[in-house]
């Protein structure tokens, strides 16, 4: 893949309708032709009632449950909260995701109330370091939703065929992949680090047919970082790999039912 084309990707318009034209919006979307989409990112906050409180009072979050496992979901998305103490040292590979909204100016009066700074990027700071990028969208069908991951790299060709090659991004079209997009931006100083333990620890995809997509990883040389855990108490099945740069990547099978 030439330079020229990977410069190009970082400039992905934003997610098209394709998303959020359709009819139903409380569950995650269809997997693409490997079986994967987009799932959950889990966040690592010192207080999970505060986040929680923020993310129902700003982006009108559901919380809903696996089994005792507490929930907050938006269209194309859902995130977990984990209680402990994030890294504050060093730039992860993903320092932010992005959510698309129909009212920006809506979202940041609301920001303004709950005192969460705004940059001039359109970059929200929550507490503990958590970084949320707001992209308008008057076009959208609902008030927010998912956008997309952001990951940072030293070396983008690489990392944009790991995914493509292993969770079947695609490059020539928006969104590259079910439920938004991947977007990778180039960047070599300050090198970044692994994403577990910071804020956002881990993106996670929904994978249909978890077990023999991780033969397929493993076949590829994919290690997986802790052997597939089946918990019929929360409905999932559950496991992370790590991919080349350090991200943190839990896959789950089972999320999409929720």
């Amino acid at each position: 893949m030439s330079k020229s084309v990977i410069r190009s990707l970082c400039l992905f318009a934003l997610l098209g309708s394709f998303l959020f034209s359709q009819p139903v919006f409380a569950q995650l979307t269809p997997t693409n032709e490997k079986g994967v989409t987009v799932g959950h990112v889990h966040l690592m906050v010192r207080d999970p009632e505060t986040h929680k409180k923020l993310w129902i009072d700003i982006f009108d979050a559901k919380v809903t449950y696996a089994g005792k496992l507490e929930m907050l979901k938006l269209p194309g998305i859902i995130i977990l909260l984990a209680k402990g103490t994030p890294a504050d040292s060093g730039i992860p590979t993903v320092d932010h995701f992005a959510l698309l909204v129909r009212d920006l100016a809506a979202v940041k009066k609301k920001l303004a109330s709950a005192n969460i700074p705004l940059s001039d990027d359109s970059i929200a700071t929550f507490p503990d370091g958590v970084r949320v990028e707001l992209i308008e969208d008057k076009g959208l069908a609902v008030p927010v939703a998912f956008g997309h991951f952001h990951i940072f790299t030293d070396d983008t060709e690489m990392i944009l065929n790991w995914y493509q090659n292993h969770f079947g991004i695609r490059f020539l079209s928006a969104p590259n992949f079910p439920g938004g997009e991947m977007r990778f931006t180039a960047q070599a100083n300050p090198k970044r680090v692994p994403t577990k333990g910071y804020p956002i620890d881990h993106i996670s995809f929904e994978v249909k047919g978890l077990e023999e997509f991780c033969k397929k990883l493993e076949a590829q040389g994919i290690k997986l970082d802790m052997p597939i855990v089946n918990a019929p108490s929360i409905g999932l099945k559950v496991t992370f790999v790590t991919d080349p740069i350090g991200t943190r990547i839990e896959l789950t099978e089972g999320l999409a039912d929720k």
